[in-house]
């Protein structure tokens, strides 16, 4: 986000050209023989330098930065375009950025204007925050970091019952043959025992991993284990903690390479995410409706940008207004941010102003459609 706000700060000379492009193997779009995000990027670019015909020194920079844009993202790698690619260059070189993300853009596309336009690289970072897969079996937690849909293994980040201590994930630990030699005749007295060193366990490691999600600024946790186990960790975990965890699944990864931990996970952390911003906008409505620190629509929530009131706001990035519909206030608002949607010009004022910023579209939050796709919460 710092970055971003680096890039709609920059003064810059000529156009800006803002390119994503949706790269992601998996998508149907590019499974045939021609790849669907490389007709999106070279029809995005004709339309781009189509608009600025009407001036011929502003075509001419436009035919330039779409040829360079073009042999840049097609000249990457598949490894390096990733699922989607974010890139921003301007006609005056002061603006150069090449972004790859694990997270698909909702769509492709193509905009040229005086300046960046980064919503949609908004809405990928809000999908992919810093997140800790935490992977349990009986003797060892394994702690992941996964942000922007990449996941990897921390320097320290597997947690032995054995050595009660952090070590560096090398694979799977080798068999201990010690546990397939306990008498029958004691397993009761044996079972008590491991039962007691795992409840040991469980806090400790609860303790450490609180310990790495605050150091490493974590803002969410997913817990992978068999059985009752991650229950008993979240339990052990201190309350501030515990209230970063947004999914238990009953299932253990603890040997499983990151990527592939994190692909098994993607499901709950969408769901999660999905869970939250419908949890954002029914707080925002059932506050604006009480006359708290809630706004809803384009007028009351642009104003409210304008005064930097705004602590999250969530709109829909399908969102389309007729500015003629707005407020002389909220208009005005936009005029002065200088930008060609309200769409981004509301992202952008809240970029500036240190508020979090969230998309969704009314399918994924129903209640952004009774609301005019947007609503926000307050800081006073």
């Amino acid at each position: 986000m710092s970055q971003l706000r680096e890039l709609i700060d920059a003064e810059t000379e000529g156009p800006v050209l803002s390119v994503f492009c949706r790269t992601d193997p998996r998508d149907p779009a590019n499974t045939g023989e021609t790849l669907g995000w490389q007709i999106a990027l070279k029809n995005g670019l004709k339309a781009a330098e189509a608009a600025a015909e009407e001036n011929g020194e502003r075509a001419e920079a436009m035919r330039k930065l779409g040829k360079k844009v073009e042999d840049r993202i097609t000249g990457a790698s598949a490894h390096d375009r990733g699922r989607s690619v974010a890139m921003f260059l301007s006609a005056d070189g002061k603006v150069d950025y090449f972004h790859t993300f694990q997270i698909p853009v909702r769509q492709d596309l193509v905009e040229a204007d005086h300046g960046p336009v980064v919503w949609p690289m908004v809405d990928v970072i809000d999908r992919g925050r810093r997140t800790g897969l935490v992977l349990m079996s009986h003797d060892r937690i394994r702690l992941l970091e996964w942000a922007d849909g990449h996941a990897e293994d921390l320097e320290y980040s597997v947690y032995d019952l054995e050595l009660g201590d952090w070590r560096d994930y090398r694979g799977p630990a080798p068999a201990n043959p010690a546990r397939a030699q306990q008498s029958a005749s004691h397993a009761e007295s044996y079972s008590d025992r491991v039962e007691a060193w795992r409840s040991k366990f469980s806090k400790a490691a609860a303790a450490n991993i609180a310990d790495s999600a605050s150091d490493l600024g974590m803002e969410r946790l997913v817990i992978a284990a068999d059985g009752d186990l991650g229950k008993d960790f979240v339990e052990a975990l201190p309350q501030g903690t515990r209230d970063l965890v947004v999914a238990q699944v009953a299932t253990n990864l603890i040997d499983m390479p990151a990527a592939e931990a994190a692909e098994h996970l993607d499901p709950h952390l969408r769901d999660a995410w999905k869970e939250k911003v419908n949890a954002i906008a029914a707080d925002a409505i059932e506050r604006a409706k009480a006359g708290g620190k809630g706004a809803v629509g384009p007028d009351e929530v642009m104003l409210a940008l304008a005064e930097g009131r705004v602590e999250h706001l969530l709109l829909d990035p399908y969102l389309e207004l007729d500015e003629r519909d707005l407020s002389e206030g909220a208009r005005q608002v936009i005029t002065d941010a200088g930008e060609a949607s309200f769409r981004e010009a509301a992202v952008e004022a809240a970029i500036r102003t240190d508020a979090a910023v969230s998309s969704a579209s009314v399918d994924e939050v129903p209640a952004l459609a009774e609301n005019q796709g947007i609503v926000a919460l307050l800081r006073y």
